[in-house]
């Protein structure tokens, strides 16, 4: 397994060592001129913990690390040319942008397909199929595709709730139960509101599943399922959050999917039939 697979899929890593992992995947060829200390300051983490991750992933120390990262560079296991925390440059023309985009989003989905677990996807679809009710549980700009997907699945004639405010989260949880599945969504798993959310549903039995970078599974364990996506993106160096948006989006937009292709006739019916009443004036 090439090291870049194994710091994405490494097992009973810490929190800060998957934040460590995390760091040093988004760094890409910039961790060739780091130092350890320059390692763990990026990382908010520790030289002790750069120690111990290089340990678990079975290399004698940062410079074999190093050594293990531009072979894979250099094996082409992962194109070069996509930085996913600063896609382009002062001065980039339009076009030019516009090309570090589309690199950036087609290597965002590459990179979540590799994470994502198409058996759990297929558990998942089943959970949301049988639920009365599914709880959607975000914050921040993962608000938007959480918002979309739950429009998507009321459409197909599906119960399904997004909240913003903390307090409706909570009185959110309190108020479900085991027929219900809440659906987490966090890319690092470091959320305000998880602490006091998460033993609300564990008490009333809600399968419970999160989507999220392998960090955000390591440091949420014991939930129903977890569905994966990339995790290249910087939690703290980087303009702004391109990568883990759009491996939001597609997880979200490929699980609806799912959901409708187990369910197809009667969910098309379902929309079919509510058409006379969501249909634009004039049209």
């Amino acid at each position: 397994m090439d090291i870049r697979r194994r710091l994405r899929e490494a097992k009973g890593l810490t929190p800060t060592e998957s934040q460590l992992a995390g760091t040093v995947l988004a760094m890409g060829e910039r961790i060739q001129g780091a130092s350890i200390k320059e390692l763990a300051a990026a990382s908010a983490t520790s030289v002790a913990t750069v120690h111990r991750l290089c340990k678990k992933l079975g290399v004698e120390g940062l410079k074999e690390l190093k050594v293990e990262l531009a072979r894979a560079a250099a094996r082409g296991e992962r194109p070069a040319d996509v930085d996913f925390d600063f896609p382009f440059d002062a001065g980039w023309g339009a076009e030019r942008v516009a090309a570090g985009m589309k690199s950036l989003y087609a290597e965002a989905i590459e990179e979540t397909l590799e994470a994502l677990d198409a058996e759990a996807l297929g558990r998942v679809a089943d959970l949301v199929r049988g639920a009365s009710v599914v709880d959607v549980y975000t914050e921040s700009h993962n608000l938007y595709p959480a918002q979309m997907f739950v429009d998507r699945l009321l459409s197909a004639g599906r119960s399904a709730t997004c909240h913003e405010g903390q307090e409706r989260k909570i009185r959110t949880a309190l108020t479900s139960d085991a027929s219900h599945v809440a659906v987490l969504i966090s890319y690092s798993g470091v959320n305000l509101f998880f602490p006091q959310l998460l033993p609300v549903l564990a008490e009333r039995g809600v399968p419970t599943v999160l989507i999220g970078a392998p960090m955000a599974r390591d440091r949420n364990p014991g939930l129903a399922e977890y569905l994966l996506i990339g995790d290249s993106e910087s939690t703290l160096h980087r303009i702004t959050q391109f990568a883990s948006h759009i491996s939001v989006q597609f997880v979200l937009d490929t699980l609806y999917s799912c959901v409708i292709a187990g369910d197809y006739e009667r969910s098309i019916e379902f929309i079919r039939s509510t058409l006379p009443y969501t249909r634009k004036p004039g049209l």
